[in-house]
């Protein structure tokens, strides 16, 4: 080989040398900019989660520049034992004197949060399995903006601040469900505005909606009547109005999210004032009955060192028009409940909830239906990890509630399923977990 051409492949030799060792400093460089912005990025998170923006306050939460991301949910799981004597035949229950089981009583997911602060919203979902409310479905769906004046209005489908007892939340009741008076009357949920002002010591709030149990209905989902008498409501009223008044003479506000009282907890008093008017569509055809509806209820809590106590009294008025059927109703109900813990998280507890329908109702004169509920709840970890333990015994009969005007039986969710003659009675065994 000669001398020019080894001169060539040495200098060729070199220089690709040095091309291989660039590029290889040009990627290690890079490869050293890329960890460095890895690492850099990973203790800014980790700084952001140690300044509190994501974990569990009583909710999985994420938040961070005035945002704030609620992610929650409750389960009940939930074994009954139903018996009755006598059951009425014309109801879909009629197979055996008992019935018994496992329900899913609720199962429920929810996003809810802030935005900037003063934007707020809140959505949850059920998969229930008992009832009417079986399947997926939505609960409530609403957004809403807090004012500098303490004023905040709300806006979508939600709780009417009608019934304190069904204001309460479904995790937080002193039994394992509401009362059978409460489900007759209950607001339910409904679609429309809200205002609400919270000070020290009272708080008002007040609502435009689409009227008592309206959930999930469109515009066109009507509330029409063909005949006289029907106690429970579904669709769409003409318009409907209510407003709550509450009033605390001890305590805090939070303390009365619930019905429970802890040991060492300082007392308590709340009373409350609320009342609630709907009209019903007016269909064209004069054949339909039109229905005018004023609810109005008067509650008080009181609570202290382990125990406390809980009273509402409701009333209904039902002002009916049709032609040549003209009538007036005033039903009302009363519920009275209290509890005591006689060991740190083991609680005692009773009540009583009563029917007391208009005497036009029932031509055999059975218009009045008590209800009788004892039991126990053990918490071991507050409402998020709760059990309960209770009987609901019917004192009278309640034929009339499945086959007449009221129709709240037969109630899966409760366990009672009605019953012509008195002394039916449900075992409810619960477990919940709440997050």
């Amino acid at each position: 080989m000669g001398q020019s051409k080894s001169l060539v492949l040495l200098a060729g030799a070199a220089l690709s040398l040095s091309a291989t060792a660039a590029f290889a400093q040009n990627n290690s460089d890079e490869f050293r900019s890329i960890v460095a912005e890895a690492m850099a990025d990973a203790e800014s998170r980790t700084s952001l989660l140690a300044a509190g923006d994501a974990g569990h306050d009583g909710r999985f939460f994420i938040s961070g520049d005035g945002y704030r991301l609620n992610i929650y949910g409750l389960l009940q799981v939930r074994y009954v034992f139903n018996s009755r004597d006598d059951r009425p035949q014309n109801t879909f229950f009629d197979n055996d004197e008992t019935e018994q089981g496992f329900q899913i009583r609720r199962a429920k997911v929810g996003f809810s949060g802030d935005i900037n602060k003063d934007w707020f919203f809140n959505i949850r979902t059920s998969w229930d399995e008992v009832g009417d409310d079986s399947g997926a479905a939505l609960d409530y769906a609403f957004g809403g903006y807090k004012f500098a004046n303490g004023v905040r209005t709300t806006v979508g489908q939600f709780k009417l601040p009608l019934l304190r007892e069904e204001l309460v939340s479904d995790a937080k009741q002193l039994a394992a469900d509401r009362s059978i008076t409460n489900n007759a009357f209950s607001q339910g949920y409904s679609q429309g505005i809200a205002f609400d002002y919270e000070a020290e010591a009272w708080r008002v709030s007040g609502a435009f909606s689409d009227g008592l149990n309206s959930a999930n209905t469109d515009i066109i989902n009507n509330e029409n009547y063909n005949s006289v008498g029907n106690f429970s409501h579904s669709g769409e009223a003409e318009y409907a109005f209510t407003g709550r008044f509450e009033y605390m003479f001890g305590g805090n506000w939070k303390m009365f999210e619930d019905f429970t009282s802890e040991k060492g907890q300082d007392f308590g008093g709340l009373l409350g004032v609320a009342a609630h008017w709907q009209q019903s569509t007016n269909s064209l055809d004069v054949n339909d009955a039109d229905r005018n509806t004023f609810q109005f209820t008067v509650d008080a809590s009181l609570e202290g060192d382990s125990w406390n106590l809980f009273a509402a009294y409701i009333g209904r008025f039902d002002d009916w028009r049709q032609a040549g059927n003209d009538e007036d109703f005033y039903d009302s109900g009363l519920v009275g409940q209290g509890g005591w813990r006689f060991a740190q998280n083991t609680e005692v507890f009773g009540r009583y909830d009563a029917i007391f329908a208009d005497g036009d109702r029932f031509s055999d004169g059975d218009d009045t239906f008590q209800f009788l509920t004892f039991g126990l709840n053990q918490y071991w970890a507050g409402h998020a990890a709760k059990g309960t333990l209770d009987v609901v015994w019917a004192l009278d009969g309640t034929g009339n509630l499945s086959a007449g005007g009221i129709n709240p039986l037969p109630d899966t969710g409760v366990g009672l399923l009605g019953d012509i003659e008195e002394n039916e009675f449900t075992i409810r065994a619960q477990f919940q977990l709440l997050f």
